[in-house]
């Protein structure tokens, strides 16, 4: 009997433990994240080239340009998994600042996959506890899921955009009173500044379209 309960205590902490990254192994796992960094900011931020729009219409080009970027943050997802299941999650300690943010983005912009982000808040949480990973990115993946579970943000990080351009937290917020002292415990700018950076950036990108409906400047929080 205390032979099996060894055993399988021995299964559990086998299945539950992660390799130590070496000097080598923080040199391909620093090079895999700048690839797939790289190719997740080409497509989170970019739109159809001139060359698509002009070849195959605004409609058809936008299906294509969405379905390379879903292919190609699907093909991110089993990368990040795959550091994941061999190393954990990468905090500070393993693979610093600058790297653990990057190993995060592609968690936060796996909409596809809710079970793996709510896993990856988990962990994540747990590296929080440690002051082993950024606050912020743990609220804005909290945000993220709560949003694709069409609930409302406790953080207010996830924006949408009113009838006149400015942003307004998508779903609402959980308790926008202390949204204020919320965000700063957790490494965020306040929402005021937050919101009207987000609205100034939308109003530059849809300029045209704003002078058009007799905007000249973006509708700012006060």
């Amino acid at each position: 009997m205390k032979k099996s309960l060894f055993l399988l205590i021995l299964v559990i902490i086998s299945c539950n433990a992660t390799k130590v990254v070496s000097n080598s192994d923080k040199e391909k796992i620093t090079a895999e994240l700048d690839y797939i960094f790289t190719i997740d900011q080409k497509y989170s931020y970019a739109t159809p080239s001139e060359e698509l729009l002009k070849k195959f219409g605004k409609n058809e080009a936008w299906k294509i340009f969405e379905m390379k970027r879903d292919s190609v943050g699907i093909d991110n997802q089993k990368k990040i998994k795959k550091i994941y299941s061999e190393y954990g999650y990468l905090g500070y300690d393993k693979i610093g600042q600058e790297y653990s943010k990057k190993f995060w983005i592609t968690i936060q912009h796996a909409d596809n996959d809710i079970k793996f982000q709510q896993k990856m808040l988990k962990a994540l949480g747990q590296e929080i506890e440690k002051n082993n990973a950024e606050k912020s990115n743990y609220a804005m993946l909290e945000d993220r899921i709560a949003i694709n579970l069409n609930q409302k943000q406790r953080f207010g990080s996830q924006v949408t955009y009113n009838k006149v351009g400015q942003a307004i937290p998508k779903n609402g917020l959980l308790d926008s009173l202390n949204i204020d002292n919320l965000r700063l415990k957790y490494n965020l700018p306040s929402f005021k500044e937050y919101y009207n950076e987000m609205t100034t950036s939308h109003f530059e990108m849809n300029k045209d379209y704003y002078l058009k409906q007799g905007m000249t400047e973006p509708k700012l929080y006060q």
